[in-house]
């Protein structure tokens, strides 16, 4: 491996004719708060030096590069390690140019206009240097950009770079870039507010842009090919620190691919690896992990990810693809992408299927309980594995599950560990025979986990135990009394076979729902005896806004009639009682219990 490492100031490492282009397989923008915060003390402490002539030099990181072919007289470098610090560089000097050219519009005590043309002058020598440059390309002089960044953040960084302040800032690369652009020239712009004289304030923009040219400085480390380049960057970031696992397995693919795909398949690839990174990285991660459970059937290893998914999941071996093998890696890819974009739906509430759906508002609603207000995302190994199946069999996995972990970990606070295991192990199973899967074999392996850690008895005896609070969230309430309503028909009917909602006309909105004392918590007058159970479960019940506006903290016999006239089948049966006093709320507890029974099972 050759390599020409140089210490260098920036300038330096611009020089007279150098341009840097990210590659499609790097990384996108990354640089948080924290990282603009270091960056701007940084240059505070070298400014604050060369002020007092005490020059300070800064070592600003890294830069691995890669020389590449270009038409044109420019040195073209690929830049495989340091996008992110050569990115917020470019950033800054577009800041500084900016605030130079508006206070050369407000000088005040510049008679002759020296410091105007100074300022005028040092801005367009910072915008040749590090911004754009004039290249001959075919006997055509080009103004091309010293630095553009991979494709997805390209044309964002090219309009922030010429202030153009594009507000299409929806990819998380995006908000970065406008957050560090933002930041950093407010604290230029403050830089030179706080200096009283037109005088010292152009002095100190010279300050800053002597500190940039020579007080900061790289290592700058140029390889002779691609490969020996990527072996160092996968050195240098230790095989993930500093970098995501996504964020690898983009850069391995990527790179694998370069040699041997055609340009149909790099594109292909690289619009699916764009679209799978623009979440969030912790999100990413998350996802990774579930697609690679429901693939295998196991968990990866909290450092193994990127290992495990190259092995099992993503064929980047032998290193020199054949195009059959290349083919594969990208479908590979895509599959993988397909899946993200199913549970970006299914965690956003929306249903993963397409096409004609044998299934009602109703069924779909399920899913967004069981994700979303139950808050059970271990099963999405097996959701999205059972993505494959018919929309009906989809949804009676998704019932199941939601009456079980309610049951299970909700109510009983069961380990989910061995549910995961048991969704895991399904999820292989679908995957491996879609067309013969058999709901029954969910069912086989769930069973004996509510009979071992929910057993009725453990069940019954928690959901006794529920009580609203006043300080915490009572979702688990609200869920458990709409789930019992939208199957409380089923079970008035005679409870027959698996728990079936005969009405799916109607769904319950869970954020406009609201749980309702039945006694008031606030009773005129008060009833010692209710006191005491007034947070009880069964002194609780549901309601739309409209009833809980008519009901207010009225006494049951006022109740009575509003609860009489409710869409809700259980306000109705309430309403059907003479009195409601302790026995009453105690009897309607031990009701609440054996539905319960009935309608969470599997």
């Amino acid at each position: 491996m050759v390599i020409t490492p140089r210490h260098e100031s920036i300038a330096g490492l611009f020089g007279p004719t150098r341009i840097f282009r990210v590659p499609k397989y790097q990384r996108h923008y990354a640089w948080t708060a924290e990282e603009i915060d270091d960056l701007k003390a940084d240059l505070g402490g070298s400014l604050k030096a060369r002020k007092a002539s005490q020059e300070r030099p800064h070592f600003f990181g890294g830069l691995v590069t890669v020389a590449r072919p270009h038409a044109g007289s420019a040195t073209k470098l690929e830049v495989i390690d340091g996008q992110q610090r050569l990115a917020t560089f470019v950033i800054l000097v577009a800041q500084v140019i900016n605030v130079m050219l508006e206070l050369s519009t407000k000088l005040v005590a510049d008679a002759d206009g020296s410091l105007r043309k100074f300022l005028e002058d040092r801005a367009g020598t910072l915008r040749a240097q590090f911004l754009r440059l004039d290249d001959t390309v075919s006997l055509k002089v080009e103004d091309v950009a010293r630095l553009e960044l991979s494709k997805p953040d390209y044309l964002f960084f090219v309009q922030l770079i010429q202030g153009n302040n594009p507000d299409d800032a929806e990819r998380t690369s995006h908000k970065l870039l406008k957050a560090a652009y933002v930041s950093l020239g407010k604290y230029i712009t403050d830089l030179v507010a706080q200096e009283s004289t037109d005088h010292q304030k152009v002095t100190q923009l010279a300050n800053i842009a002597k500190v940039l040219e020579v007080d900061w400085t790289v290592i700058h480390m140029e390889t002779t090919t691609v490969q020996h380049a990527y072996n160092l960057f996968q050195v240098l970031n230790d095989r993930g620190v500093g970098l995501t696992e996504g964020e690898l397995l983009r850069a391995k693919t990527m790179e694998v691919l370069d040699a041997v795909a055609t340009q149909e398949q790099l594109d292909r690839i690289e619009k699916c690896w764009d679209d799978i990174l623009s979440e969030a990285p912790g999100r990413v991660e998350e996802v990774l992990r579930w697609i690679f459970a429901s693939h295998t059937g196991k968990r990866p290893g909290k450092t193994t990810l990127y290992d495990e998914f190259l092995q099992h999941l993503i064929p980047t071996h032998p290193a020199v693809l054949t195009a059959s093998q290349a083919a594969g890696l990208v479908t590979a890819v895509e599959d993988l992408g397909k899946d993200f974009k199913k549970i970006a739906l299914m965690l956003d509430g929306q249903w993963p299927l397409s096409g004609h759906s044998t299934v009602t508002a109703w069924d779909r609603d399920r899913l967004g309980l069981l994700l979303r207000e139950l808050k059970h995302t271990n099963c999405i190994p097996l959701l999205i594995a059972a993505t494959a199946l018919k929309q009906k069999t989809f949804s009676d996995i998704v019932q199941m599950l939601e009456r079980f972990v309610f049951r299970y970990k909700s109510v009983s606070n069961a380990h989910i560990g061995p549910a995961t295991n048991v969704y895991n192990k399904q999820a292989v199973a679908i995957r491996d025979a879609p067309s013969t899967y058999k709901i029954s074999t969910l069912k086989a392996d769930l069973q004996p986990l509510l009979l071992a850690h929910a057993s009725d008895t453990r069940f019954t005896t928690a959901l006794g135990e529920l009580e609203y609070s006043t300080l915490a969230s009572n979702k688990t309430i609200k869920y458990f009394l709409m789930t019992i309503e939208h199957y409380a028909r089923w079970y008035q009917d005679g409870a027959k076979g698996p728990p079936v909602c005969k009405d799916k006309s109607r769904v319950l909105d869970f954020a406009n729902t609201t749980l309702e004392h039945i006694y008031p918590q606030n009773s005129a007058p008060s009833d010692p005896h209710l006191n005491a159970v007034v947070q009880s479960l069964g002194n609780l019940t549901i309601l739309g806004p409209t009833d809980n506006d008519a009901v207010g903290n009225k006494p049951f016999l006022q109740k009575k009639a509003v609860f009489a006239k409710s869409t809700i089948s259980l306000n109705v049966r309430i309403s059907s009682l003479a009195i409601w006093n302790v026995a009453a709320v105690n009897a309607w507890k031990e009701e609440l219990k054996a539905m319960a029974l009935k309608i969470f099972v599997v």
